[in-house]
């Protein structure tokens, strides 16, 4: 070996051993191991870690002589960092804990990967335990320094020490404006020189001391706070520091002075509300009732207060009442509590009447109320009553109407019935299968769904609407037919929707409307959708039809008989409407009661003021309290004004429904005419004001239920007319309708200043089928009815005075020939 190698290894190690010494005198406990986990060298603070010599360390297997802990339970070897290290070939860490004192480690094992040499690890180990310490202290800090509450730390003198951020927000000064300053610049002069010796005195002598103060902002804003003051001590037990912690209670007091403002109006509420209200522990004694429950239930004011709810229930139940209550709280089941349903209360001197009742329950930090909300409803049960009985009269009435009528149009119905069925035979055999063929008598048309346009028609089609096929193939169906004035919902369907079979009418090639019967059939035609349009000219029918009067008068009853139902239904209505919105707008009060009462109690206790002060005033704007109880007596009110608008209607039903005499009759002219202005009002009242000018006329030999259908069609004509041309413009017009006896004849004026009639059609009207209104609205019979009723039946006389977009006037004449 040469010179100068021997002294490279020398310089070696020197080199080696000053870094060992380093290694050794380090803190951290170092260890290296072979491939195996076997130990090569360590320093002495490993050594000193697991209590052995380093001579007795080198060689050994790591994870025999250095057992680690996770959570308290010993690792497995295979668990060891070290051995993880080994298997995956890289590095491992984590935090454990070793031996009987389970001293808290950090451990890392560095995996060496060498080119010329096996591989090796390094493995590191640091007590953490003081690391967690600071850490705790600097967490610590961090929470105080970030607490919602002010916080001021103080010498023994009052100066400040330390301040966190929610004391400058509180008062406004900085930590450098206040640092070394006592609490003085904020104080207010609120409070007297005794209130502050009474604090430094409790707090000097080691105990803490808590209260309100007013003190005073930075900018000289006035705020309550509440104050915490506790005194710190050295280990001789002398006082060395103060920490005060402060609460901004400026906003709860403004709360609080709400909340008492809202007590009383509460209270007010709750005393002068017109429903019974009682409230009851879980036992079932009384806590409190408002005046209107003492009243309801006959007691003197206080006497109910802490007697058991049960005498309000009657003798039979009461055995059984504490039960029901005691059944719930075990259990939770409710059978009444959330819901409304009507029984029977007793009063005290004994007499029962039917009350609805609703409970809730409320539940405390200590206890569990019950409010019951309680609603005399005696009357609105004797209205019920009478409702019933006048429902029964109508429904009886009714019956006997409907059997007279039966029995005289037996052999009509089983003509027309016979008919039908001959025609229903026909519509869906021999003419849906001709009507396929060009030569058949009806028009026949076939619809693209998807391009809207006409693919076939037929020349039965082209006389029937004046076109041609050359106008018509191809073109789209609407636009054709809107130019031609035929209902597009007719002749141009949109889809199968609706009836498939149906009778309607549509404009013919004069501009006459014509009675049609209307087949729809879907069908494809290279296997895209189309509808098959087959339209019946019916006329003839339709002129056979005419002939049977008696028909007509049957179908005109039943379109009375709709018109009085809706009548009674809206009445009705306005009772359900009212007795509901009674129910639910109390609903809503008790949902406020419940909140108020948590409220109450908070603020008490002063825990969660704010967030239940917020949402009990969102819920009173919310369910408009005000508005609920300024709409109570209006709701009663409706109720009994639809009962007797109720009794109206069935009473000019009576008079209206006289079943129809074979033989004339004396006949109260005026007296038919105010009966038909009943039964008809829902067609004219959204229309048209009624002025009636009645003369003193004689009484008239008529056929009766002839005489109301005449007045009923004219009326009927005259608010359509006006409905048609002041409707758009959001007016009513004007029905006049006049008697008066002339020498031989009583003569009827009905008068309306609605459309007119234009001059063109003027001597057209009289006519069966004729008809101004649009296609599906009108028959054309009503005034050829009217017409037969007045001249053939009774020898009368109608004329007809129109002026277009001006008015009309029917002029009615009956003779006094025939009275006696």
């Amino acid at each position: 070996m040469s010179e100068g190698q021997e002294s490279l290894i020398i310089e070696l190690r020197s080199i080696i051993g000053r870094l060992e010494a380093v290694l050794s005198s380090i803190d951290e406990a170092l260890l290296w191991t072979d491939e195996d986990g076997k130990a090569k060298w360590c320093n002495d603070s490993f050594a000193k870690l697991i209590g052995l010599k380093r001579i007795f360390i080198m060689g050994k297997s790591v994870t025999d002589i250095f057992h680690l802990c996770l959570r308290g339970q010993k690792l497995p070897n295979e668990a060891h960092p070290l051995f993880l290290s080994l298997l995956h070939k890289s590095s491992q860490q984590g935090d454990f804990t070793f031996g009987p004192s389970d001293i808290p480690l950090f451990v890392k094992v560095q995996y060496l990967k060498m080119k010329e040499t096996p591989p090796s690890t390094i493995m590191l180990v640091r007590d953490s335990s003081q690391e967690k310490e600071l850490e705790e202290v600097r967490l610590q800090g961090a929470a105080l320094a970030a607490a919602a509450d002010a916080i001021v730390i103080l010498d023994i003198n009052g100066r400040v020490h330390w301040i966190n951020n929610a004391f400058t927000r509180m008062t406004g000064y900085d930590f450098d404006k206040i640092y070394g300053k006592t609490l003085s610049l904020i104080k207010s002069g609120m409070q007297s020189k005794d209130f502050y010796q009474e604090m430094w005195k409790t707090i000097l002598s080691g105990s803490s001391w808590s209260g309100e103060l007013i003190n005073r902002r930075k900018n000289g804003e006035l705020y309550h706070e509440y104050q915490t003051v506790t005194p710190v001590t050295n280990s001789k037990g002398r006082v060395t520091n103060f920490i005060a912690i402060k609460n901004d209670i400026t906003e709860k007091k403004v709360a609080q002075k709400s909340l008492e403002n809202r007590e009383a109006k509460l209270s007010a509420l709750f005393n002068g509300i017109i429903d019974a209200i009682v409230t009851a522990d879980s036992t079932g004694k009384i806590e409190t009732v408002n005046p209107a429950a003492e009243k309801i239930f006959g007691y003197a004011p206080g006497e109910l207060t802490d007697k058991n709810v049960r005498i309000l229930v009657p003798p039979e139940l009461r055995p059984d009442h504490d039960s029901y209550i005691k059944r719930y709280l075990e259990t939770r089941i409710p059978r009444i509590i959330g819901t409304g349903r009507e029984i029977e209360a007793v009063r005290k001197d004994g007499s029962r009447f039917p009350i609805e009742l609703s409970i809730t329950e409320i539940i405390t930090d200590d206890a569990t109320m019950f409010t019951a909300i309680v609603r005399d409803i005696s009357e609105r049960k004797r209205q019920e009553k009478e409702l019933s009985l006048l429902n029964e009269k109508l429904e009886q009435r009714v019956r006997e109407r409907t059997l007279d009528l039966e029995n005289k149009t037996l052999e009509l119905m089983e003509e027309v019935a016979e008919r039908k069925r001959a025609e229903m035979q026909i519509r869906q055999s021999s003419e849906l299968l001709r009507s396929l063929l060009d030569g058949i008598s009806a028009a026949f048309i076939i619809l693209n769904l998807e391009k809207r346009t006409i693919v076939e028609i037929n020349g039965v089609a082209e006389n029937m609407f004046g076109l041609s096929k050359n106008q018509i193939l191809n073109k789209n169906c609407d636009l054709i037919f809107k130019a031609q004035g035929s209902p597009l919902e007719i002749v141009c369907p949109d889809s199968m929707e609706g009836e498939s079979l149906s009778e309607t009418y549509v404009l013919s090639a004069n501009g006459t409307t014509l009675p049609v019967s209307r087949h729809v059939l879907p069908i494809t035609i290279k296997e895209r959708p189309h509808l098959a349009l087959i339209l019946f000219d019916i006329t003839a029918r339709k002129n056979l039809e005419h002939k049977l009067a008696r028909a007509q008068k049957l179908e005109s009853i039943g379109r009375l008989a709709a018109g009085i139902a809706h009548e009674i239904n809206t009445p009705i209505q306005y009772i359900g409407d009212s007795v509901q919105f009674i129910k639910e707008a109390f609903d809503d009060f008790l949902k406020l009661s419940e909140i108020e009462e948590k409220i109450m109690e908070s603020c008490r206790k002063f825990e969660d003021f704010s967030e239940i002060m917020k949402k009990r005033d969102q819920i009173a704007e919310d369910e408009d309290t005000d508005f609920i109880m300024d709409e109570i007596p209006e709701a009663c009110t409706r109720a009994l004004e639809g009962v007797e608008r109720v009794a109206t209607i069935v009473r000019a039903m009576k008079n209206f429904s006289h079943p129809g005499q074979s033989s004339k009759q004396l006949t109260d002219i005026n007296k038919a005419i105010t009966t038909t202005l009943t039964v008809a009002r829902n067609e004219w009242k959204y229309a048209a004001e009624v002025d009636l000018q009645l003369g003193d006329i004689p009484m008239v030999m008529t056929l009766q239920g002839d005489i109301n259908q005449v007045l009923l069609n004219m009326i009927v004509n005259a608010a359509h007319a006006i409905r048609d041309k002041h409707e758009p413009l959001g007016k009513k017009g004007e029905i006049t309708i006049a008697t008066t006896k002339e020498e031989s004849f009583v003569e009827i004026k009905i008068s309306d200043n609605g459309t007119g009639i234009s001059p063109e059609i003027l001597d057209n009207i009289f006519d069966p089928f004729f008809t101004t209104k649009k296609v599906g609205e009108g028959t054309g019979q009503g005034l050829a009815i009217v017409h037969d009723i007045i001249v053939n039946k009774h020898g009368g006389s109608i004329d007809v005075e129109s002026k277009w977009e001006e008015g009309t006037t029917f002029i009615i004449t009956l003779p006094l020939a025939e009275t006696t």
